[in-house]
């Protein structure tokens, strides 16, 4: 009974501070004092509550550093003039009747390359986003388009350690996994573009010529800024891991401040910090970035991974196992697994977490692992992305500078999760019969 009020609790919480549109880690720092609460209820020493809570934040330590160097690497990028240098030249290139399309589709192959959604979104996506501004496009369609694409890769990529980790798990063949994804995706690709082409068609948009044009008063251009954006993407095909990779693109990025832009140590310093800011006409496409950029992020994946220990040690997960269990009697799995891994989402602060926890929700109610691999890519891997404290989703929308109701645009992840709901629904109501 406490376990099923502090759950309710906890949601009721969340949702209350959403109604109240104040900031989330409002409710996130209340929700972990309802957990220690919960603990101190349940007999937990101090100490016990204090280990809890440091094993999720050791566990997100990597991450929060990738953030720190995302936040760096999109500040030095506007100042050696890398993101200005693609944003100028791009709005020329770019076909405005296909634009949603085209950034998808983008993204799509970035990430599909790559594996990684986190590395798709610090270089295409912000990329796609800035032109997507320069333009004058919808950033929140504009935002839904390069999150769908990033979640491509991320989702069924050979080089995907998302799709390695469902592998593992369900000790399946990753090359069997990745043409069941296939399969199911061909549907639910056809429709993003359709989707995608209908928001495109008379679009008005409003191209900011002035502000454009006067990017090139204010920076050197040269081929080799191009350099850091492809420094990322060719090190993460040959799986350089991605800390290493971003430190690459930092340094580079300060070697071409100097030495093309003539720029000095404190303006290095002030983009690397604080992110880039010109006085310009320019300065409403190409201000901001920066560490201190990032720090929202940071507060919001530090408090909600502190929630982990307490999901691990503690039983306050086991009344969700008993439902579960008779969900799984009357619905079909894939339905279940999308419930489950919602629920576990909103909890959770991470991917990789709601994965886990749903596979073993799951994996004495399926036999067949095939089945199993396939029903967690087609939920676990894409619901994470709905929450908004969940890094999945928040932190590329965080990366490209997209609103977060651009999560409500990500067409892709919608219609791989409806499209497969419905045919294994019919499937399980059939065999039923």
């Amino acid at each position: 009974m406490t376990e099923t009020l502090t759950l309710i609790l906890f949601i009721s919480i969340l949702l209350i501070n959403v109604f109240i549109k104040k900031p989330i880690y409002f409710a996130l720092i209340i929700n972990l004092l309802l957990l220690c609460f919960y603990a101190k209820h349940k007999k937990y020493s101090n100490k016990e509550i204090k280990e809890m809570i440091l094993l999720g934040i050791k566990d997100i330590k990597m991450i929060l550093i990738v953030f720190a160097l995302i936040g760096m690497i999109t500040g030095i990028w506007r100042l050696s003039g890398t993101l200005s240098y693609i944003i100028y030249y791009g709005v020329r290139f770019i076909k405005k009747d296909f634009f949603y399309v085209g950034i998808f589709l983008f993204n799509t192959a970035i990430s599909f390359l790559t594996g990684t959604s986190f590395g798709t979104a610090s270089t295409a996506g912000i990329i796609s986003m800035s032109i997507a501004k320069a333009m004058g496009f919808n950033p929140i369609i504009s935002g839904g388009a390069i999150i769908s694409g990033c979640f491509f890769g991320d989702r069924s990529s050979p080089l995907s350690t998302s799709a390695l980790l469902v592998a593992t798990l369900t000790e399946t063949e990753l090359i069997d996994n990745l043409k069941n994804m296939f399969k199911t995706a061909v549907v639910p690709f056809i429709l993003t573009i359709i989707t995608y082409q209908l928001f495109n068609r008379n679009v008005d948009i409003n191209l900011n010529t002035q502000s454009i044009n006067s990017i090139a008063e204010i920076y050197n251009f040269n081929l080799v800024l191009l350099l850091p954006t492809i420094m990322i993407i060719v090190f993460s095909i040959i799986k350089i891991p991605l800390i290493k990779t971003l430190i690459a693109s930092i340094l580079l990025s300060i070697v071409l401040a100097v030495t093309v832009q003539g720029s000095n140590f404190l303006e290095i310093v002030n983009a690397l910090i604080f992110g880039f800011k010109t006085d310009s006409l320019a300065g409403e496409l190409l201000n901001g970035g920066g560490f201190i950029s990032m720090i929202n992020m940071h507060i919001i994946v530090g408090i909600s991974s502190t929630y982990f220990g307490f999901f691990k040690h503690t039983e306050i997960l086991n009344p969700i196992r008993f439902y579960v269990d008779n969900l799984f009697k009357k619905f079909s799995p894939m339905l279940v697994m999308i419930f489950v891994s919602i629920v576990i989402s909103t909890f959770s602060s991470n991917q990789t977490l709601s994965v886990m926890l749903t596979y073993e929700m799951a994996r004495k109610n399926i036999k067949n692992n095939s089945d199993l691999a396939l029903y967690l890519e087609n939920s676990a891997i894409l619901t994470a992305a709905y929450i908004p404290w969940n890094i999945a989703g928040r932190t590329p929308v965080e990366m490209i500078g997209a609103p977060v109701l651009s999560l409500a645009a990500t067409f892709y992840l919608h219609y791989i999760i409806i499209v497969n709901t419905i045919i294994t629904s019919y499937k399980f109501h059939k065999n039923k019969t």
